[in-house]
């Protein structure tokens, strides 16, 4: 018990509770817009991206480049494969392109991310998710993106005063 009590650990606990509050805060919002997201594999992209980015922020996946750029390449090729499992779907649903057109935006996102050097992995999902939408994914897009700026301006003013 006294290994947690120390001066050092003090600190990191505080911090930890800190950045935990902050990536709580910005899951619930994104919650409360789940109405628009209509599938929930962007909503939980965009809470691996907060944990990524408030609880590991010196990582690779949490720098700037690779949360903005991993999930507007992964935006781009969601949408790609949502007009293609469109097209090939027609007027009847069928479930077998929707598994390979997911697969493919999962593929092709994370070449280019790879590519292009903004490697951050919720944003594989991010375009499996616009992939799967019910309807035209526009404003779910524009709102997702929104969401990512946030998060990236939301660590920019409140990391420095978690002494990270």
């Amino acid at each position: 018990m006294s290994y947690l009590i120390t001066n050092n650990n003090t600190k990191k606990i505080k911090l930890y509770f800190m950045q935990s509050i902050i990536a709580a805060v910005l899951v619930s919002a994104f919650f409360l817009m789940m109405h628009v997201f209509q599938n929930g594999l962007v909503v939980t992209s965009l809470i691996a991206s907060v944990f990524i980015v408030f609880i590991f922020p010196k990582s690779p996946a949490a720098q700037p480049r690779n949360l903005l750029g991993g999930h507007l390449i992964s935006a781009a090729v969601g949408f790609l494969f949502y007009f293609a499992n469109l097209w090939f779907q027609g007027p009847e649903t069928i479930f077998l392109y929707s598994i390979l057109f997911c697969g493919l935006a999962v593929f092709l996102s994370t070449l280019l991310m790879a590519l292009f050097g903004c490697e951050h992995p919720p944003g594989a999902a991010f375009a499996a998710g616009f992939v799967l939408s019910a309807s035209f994914p526009g404003l779910m897009c524009i709102l997702a993106i929104l969401s990512v700026f946030i998060l990236f301006i939301s660590k920019k003013i409140l990391m420095p005063y978690l002494d990270c």
